[in-house]
């Protein structure tokens, strides 16, 4: 019984080695399982040997460690994913900002060195146009109305002149022929008073 406990254990342990280089194909579930089956039953117990517990219990510690560092690693890299997306949520806002801004300054436009909106703006200019276009509009009424005016004035004064042009005339005629009348009556006069 000790020969073949004997011979057991060397297969074991060969079996171990054999396991050991196998060990970062399994997985510490399956090397469990290998463990307990390979042992030897002894009554109820199953007798494992230190050797296999040993590789087992440092088996699972460096998967242990490859797992921490694993996690390390993906903390670290979602530590930096999570910066690098808060730079590009900041980045992004102030895209967001700067195009706001760039929409407002294309949808307005400086006017008398105030930024007014584009409608606001258009809404000045059609108003000063529409009173520029009246105001065009009722000067040239006001115009061809004093234009009218001016023109029956000028009308009426020419009436006037030549009126007064041929009262002249008659009075200067009047005149005229009253000196000449005045002339014969002095002449008349003067052949009286010869006669006498």
């Amino acid at each position: 019984m000790k020969t073949l406990f004997l011979s057991l254990t060397i297969v074991s342990c060969f079996i171990t080695q054999a396991q050991n280089q196998e060990t970062t194909a399994n997985t510490i579930d399956v090397q469990f399982k290998n463990l307990i089956e390979e042992s030897n039953d002894f009554q109820e117990y199953k007798v494992i040997e230190q050797a296999q517990i040993n590789q087992l219990r440092k088996n699972t510690n460096e998967h242990i460690q490859k797992l921490n560092e694993n996690i390390s690693s993906l903390e670290a890299s979602i530590t930096t994913k999570d910066n690098k997306i808060g730079s590009l949520e900041k980045e992004l806002a102030e895209a967001n900002k700067e195009l706001s801004k760039v929409k407002a300054e294309r949808n307005s436009m400086n006017f008398l060195g105030i930024q007014t909106n584009k409608g606001v703006y258009n809404t000045i200019v059609w108003a000063i146009v529409g009173v520029l276009g009246f105001l065009f509009v009722l000067m040239s009424m006001r115009f061809k109305s004093s234009n009218a005016t001016t023109k029956a004035a000028k009308n009426e004064l020419k009436l006037v002149e030549d009126e007064l042009e041929d009262l002249r005339h008659k009075s200067i005629e009047k005149v005229q022929k009253l000196g000449r009348e005045l002339q014969d009556e002095r002449n008349k006069l003067s052949k009286l008073k010869g006669e006498k």
